[in-house]
């Protein structure tokens, strides 16, 4: 017989798996069917990609938790059906693999930090960033928890003062917004979409709208600013070969993304970037949600009950 202190983690564990399969198959659903073909804000996107763990998470912790222990005798001692270990072992999983992805993006961010930071001799400083002598044209936020801009030699000499300020304001707008700690968070965000190319392409629609995001508020409503940024962004395309710079997730690259598409916008030929607003609804069903199932504790334990008990 198992005891209630770990029946309860069995049961937590089993419906925080249980939730994110369902809730990651609610997304897929809802992506192929209307979502990818509009037009999503940053902050849209990043509370889609996070839909899944963190609505799994917040059901555990605020519906299945406090049924349990309204519901579940304190001195219930009852055998563990193979259903509950499956599902359990399947979030232990889940969170591992998250945490092993953000491990091991902040350890390929600290190689390509010392690569590009090898020989002080070789380093500088220019409007406030640190200019490092590598092939590649980065210039680039480093790091989730303290953020550093490094800049490529060569992108300092191919572009003029104000058009170097602009890629730096740009860059310090990726920090403003804290993008490199919301990006390590979408790498590793402990669902099976992580696993699947839907997550990836989500992913990269995020990185997408945060580069324009940034662009804004690096240029504003100014014309020359942004005159600046779009020859800026074109000159470091032409030095970038074809494959992507900086590949680490917590890095956000001042090439990354749709070029053409980003100096459109900066000249005013493309649509604006659409407000947030679905990570509002979000937040209202985070919200409710706890208080809707209030009288349903005793159908949901009865569920619980069930799984416990199921036999595979």
């Amino acid at each position: 017989m198992i005891p209630y202190g770990i029946k309860l983690a069995g049961v937590l564990f089993a419906s925080y798996a249980g939730f994110a399969l369902a809730l990651d198959a609610a997304l897929a659903l809802a992506w192929f069917a209307f979502l990818r073909r509009r037009s999503w804000s940053s902050s849209d996107l990043f509370a889609m990609r996070l839909a899944p763990s963190v609505g799994a998470a917040l059901l555990c912790a605020t519906v299945v938790l406090p049924a349990f222990l309204w519901c579940e005798p304190a001195h219930r001692r009852e055998p563990l059906g193979a259903g509950l270990f499956g599902l359990g072992a399947l979030a232990l999983l889940l969170i591992g693999a998250g945490v092993a992805r953000a491990v091991g993006a902040s350890a390929a961010t600290r190689r390509l930090v010392r690569r590009c930071t090898a020989g002080r001799r070789s380093r500088a400083m220019a409007h406030g960033v640190e200019i490092v002598d590598v092939a590649e044209p980065i210039v680039a936020v480093f790091g989730a928890r303290r953020p550093r801009i490094l800049a490529a030699r060569r992108v300092l000499q191919s572009c003029n003062p104000e058009e170097f300020q602009r890629i730096v304001d740009h860059e310090s707008a990726h920090i403003a917004a804290a993008d490199n700690l919301k990006l390590a968070l979408l790498h590793s965000a402990p669902d099976l979409l992580a696993a699947l190319p839907l997550g990836a392409a989500i992913v990269s629609r995020w990185k997408a709208a945060a580069e324009f995001d940034a662009d804004e508020r690096a240029a504003g409503a100014d014309r020359a600013r942004r005159l600046a940024l779009a020859s800026a962004l074109i000159k470091v395309a032409r030095l970038a070969d074809r494959r992507e710079p900086v590949d680490a997730a917590h890095v956000m690259a001042v090439a990354c993304g749709d070029i053409e598409e980003r100096v459109r916008r900066l000249l005013g030929t493309a649509p604006s970037s659409p407000r947030g607003s679905l990570r509002w609804v979000m937040i209202g069903l985070a919200i409710a949600t706890p208080v809707i199932a209030l009288p349903a504790y005793g159908v949901l334990h009865r569920c619980i009950e069930w799984l416990v008990a199921l036999r595979l």
